[in-house]
């Protein structure tokens, strides 16, 4: 049984594309299976095909980046966009989901004053309740506390997803990554105030 024999379509299509452009030509095993299942000519102009739509996918996502920042609506960019080989629907489509991307994006990374302030309140109750889950951890666990700033990790994911939570942004957001950022060094200042605190 060949190596190849239970690959699917496209499985030995990317097989045959890298073998080509990493050594130069697909292997004889690679050969034999597509001989197998059809003509190598035909292999090859599905090939050839995906190429082709791929390119022109990316043709048109050019062109609505392009008729996005001149502020084009999606109506006028689906009406000026034509191609021969994607369909009027598949333009559509492309065209609803890239100017989600690009709204989100866009949203995604304004720093306005409503993402500040939430983001210093979001940094302020993030620290607190990653400081009372890692103290709880450290108190629960004693052998934890030769490990507690390494629970910092965690601390920083939970800071994050609380700000996130609050901000609607991710952490490409510079207010947002900031106020992780600072919710995390609270949670050192905290940790270490607490811990002193316990021990006397």
């Amino acid at each position: 049984m060949s190596f190849y024999s239970k690959f699917s379509e496209d499985d030995l299509i990317e097989s045959y594309r890298n073998q080509t452009d990493y050594q130069g030509k697909p292997s004889h095993e690679l050969l034999e299976e597509i001989s197998k299942r059809g003509s190598l000519d035909d292999f090859i102009r599905k090939i050839d095909h995906q190429k082709s739509v791929l390119d022109e996918r990316n043709r048109i996502i050019r062109e609505i980046h392009r008729h996005y920042l001149n502020k084009s609506s999606k109506q006028e960019v689906a009406a000026l966009l034509h191609s021969e080989i994607l369909s009027t629907k598949e333009i559509d489509s492309l065209v609803e989901k890239k100017y989600a991307d690009i709204h989100f994006v866009t949203e995604n990374l304004k720093v306005d004053a409503e993402t500040i302030i939430r983001s210093l309140i979001g940094s302020l109750i993030a620290s607190l309740a990653s400081t009372i889950i890692m103290l709880s951890l450290i108190l629960l666990v004693n052998s934890l506390i030769v490990f507690q700033f390494f629970l910092l990790v965690p601390a920083y994911i939970i800071n994050y997803l609380i700000i996130k939570f609050l901000t609607n942004k991710t952490r490409d957001n510079l207010a947002v990554f900031i106020a992780t950022f600072i919710a995390t060094v609270l949670n050192v200042l905290y940790l270490f105030l607490l811990l002193s605190a316990y021990n006397h």
